[in-house]
């Protein structure tokens, strides 16, 4: 007996690419795209704007169950964009031996690449969950971050307040970890016991630390703490970024009661240079959402629409 697919719309269409040495991303629609059945020539739509999808901690290709509705709902009506999933050195487990800042210079090769030989002109990106530290990140550190149009942030919840709150051993590894990183082996694996993943003593910290590298929204810092690390995602007028927030995700400490606070927190944050009638950042709340959107019925199909229509919004169109 053949087993059913694990969804009915599990495959897109594209092509898999080399953006550098053994590092490869998957785009689609498959370009050139229009094939005519008659003459098997092919007409070549040239797709000028590219979506990089990111997801969280283990993630790869397909990193979120919306993916499929994405591509079709989003990307696909909006006749100049297309889709992007790269594979960083970070994917999988890979994010354990790595640092925001490593990711950055890789996706500034993802994009330089498709500078040169995909046509593209602007970008967007499409953060979940830790993948929303890397788009913060890229947003600030990124070579072509002033070519960044359209973000949309999935899930921006802080790995820090979850540890605190629920591993008693919390306070006890994090004196390991810096223990290591001043002796000089902080790029050392912490101890099988300390994460549920192989990881080192530096991003053990970068996640876990207050202030760590990757502590962007984290409800304990006050708002000009919140301003300091976010405040440039509204640097430039002419950017627009969703932050999608869930109201019943599983990652997010049980100490925070009013989610929906702290999300107008981070948004507020994100706009603090900003004209008050000229906001960049918009919320997004999903009141029964998971963290990946995959359980209350319609919340991917929420998330997918807005982001659209970010896309699809006049001076978004290449």
């Amino acid at each position: 007996m053949v087993a059913a697919p694990i969804a009915p719309s599990a495959s897109l269409p594209g092509q898999l690419f080399l953006y550098a040495a053994g590092r490869a991303a998957f785009e689609s629609p498959l370009l050139p795209e229009i094939a005519s059945s008659a003459t098997h020539q092919v007409q070549q739509q040239i797709r000028t704007s590219k979506c990089i999808l990111l997801g969280g901690l283990s993630d790869g290709l397909w990193p979120v169950p919306y993916t499929h509705q994405l591509y079709h709902h989003a990307i696909l009506p909006s006749p100049h964009w297309s889709l992007v999933q790269p594979v960083l050195s970070s994917s999988y487990t890979g994010f354990g031996h790595g640092s925001l800042q490593r990711d950055t210079e890789e996706l500034d090769e993802l994009v330089s690449h498709l500078m040169q030989h995909g046509s593209a002109t602007e970008f967007g990106i499409v953060g979940h969950s830790t993948g929303c530290q890397n788009a913060v990140h890229y947003m600030k550190h990124g070579k072509y971050r002033d070519k960044l149009k359209v973000v949309a942030l999935q899930a921006p919840v802080s790995d820090r307040e979850q540890a605190q709150l629920q591993d008693e051993r919390y306070e006890s590894n994090i004196d390991l970890a810096r223990s290591m990183r001043d002796n000089n082996k902080g790029d050392e694996m912490m101890p099988r016991q300390t994460f549920w993943a192989p990881i080192t003593a530096n991003r053990f910290l970068d996640l876990q630390e207050y202030g760590g590298a990757d502590d962007f929204f984290s409800s304990d810092y006050t708002d000009e703490q919140l301003e300091e690390r976010l405040s440039h995602v509204g640097s430039r007028r002419d950017r627009k970024v969703l932050v999608a927030f869930s109201g019943a995700d599983e990652y997010v400490s049980s100490a925070i009661k009013d989610s929906q606070l702290l999300l107008n927190r981070l948004v507020n944050a994100m706009n603090a240079a900003c004209p008050a009638d000229e906001p960049v950042a918009k919320g997004l709340y999903l009141q029964n959402g998971n963290h990946n959107l995959s359980q209350a019925p319609g919340d991917g199909e929420m998330f997918v629409q807005a982001f659209a229509e970010l896309l699809q919004a006049p001076d978004t169109l290449a």
